[in-house]
């Protein structure tokens, strides 16, 4: 009976001991002086990558700095196809360049609402900011050009060149490589400014997992062109998503 009785207590007592070690340990307990990780990201105007380096000052705050490189398109460009040519390739009509923002930056994470000790989601306030690089790319196009030949016909030659708006969409055969423009790079130099907050939900201290929601905001003073009819605009203001993961260490 005593046999018996003891057999099922041992499950419990290593089932209770286990869950000890994974969330109420001593480990788990201490406050990890540096983090380490990286993030994708997916916004209303792309996608990009970025990583981090963090100190925790303490309990509550972390300063970390940045660098993200995400790709940025506008509202305005839709993809279409000259239906007049057989094998013709897709293309943005109107589009001057593909833009590409390049960020380096300094910003704080602050400590909303912490996680028990047997899990759940931690929530943090996060606001950053710092220098903005657009690299713009020129977007060269296919168009055929038609010429009378001397014998009475016409000749059809495809040139190279970007868009002009003088040229008719039913002359254009579709996107150029793109490797054509790359050198013809130019770089805007601006700033960001980025506020949002971070989920974590994972449930090891050292292995940092969370989900990232909030807004963005780049200036560029001398402006940015992407499409032909909205040149040099200034300001982009997007929404974004980031998954992130990497690890706190201590570095003393």
């Amino acid at each position: 009976m005593i046999f018996a009785v003891i057999l099922s207590i041992v499950p419990i007592m290593s089932s209770y001991a286990q869950i000890s070690e994974d969330f109420d340990s001593i480990e788990n307990m201490i406050i990890y002086s540096h983090e380490r990780f990286g993030h994708a990201i997916a916004h209303n105007l792309g996608v990009g990558i970025g990583y981090r380096l963090g100190k925790n000052i303490n309990a509550y705050n972390t300063r970390f700095f940045s660098g993200e490189l995400v790709t940025i398109r506008s509202p305005k460009q839709i993809k279409t196809i000259n239906p007049y040519y057989s094998n013709s390739r897709r293309y943005v009509y109107g589009k001057v360049n593909d833009v590409v923002i390049a960020r380096a930056g300094f910003g704080y994470r602050k400590l909303l609402n912490g996680k028990p000790y047997w899990g759940g989601v931690e929530v943090r306030w996060i606001y950053e900011a710092g220098a903005s690089v657009a690299v713009e790319k020129p977007y060269y196009l296919f168009v055929v050009k038609i010429e009378q030949g001397s014998g009475g016909g016409y000749l059809y030659n495809i040139e190279t060149e970007q868009f002009d708006p003088n040229t008719s969409w039913d002359d254009i055969y579709g996107r150029a490589p793109y490797t054509k423009g790359l050198n013809e790079i130019n770089v805007v130099p601006g700033l960001f400014f980025r506020s949002g907050f971070s989920f974590e939900f994972g449930t090891i201290k050292t292995r940092l997992k969370a989900v990232e929601a909030g807004a963005m905001l780049d200036f560029f003073p001398s402006g940015v062109t992407i499409m032909s009819e909205n040149a040099n605009q200034p300001m982009f203001l997007t929404l974004y998503l980031a998954y992130s993961f990497g690890k706190r260490i201590n570095k003393y």
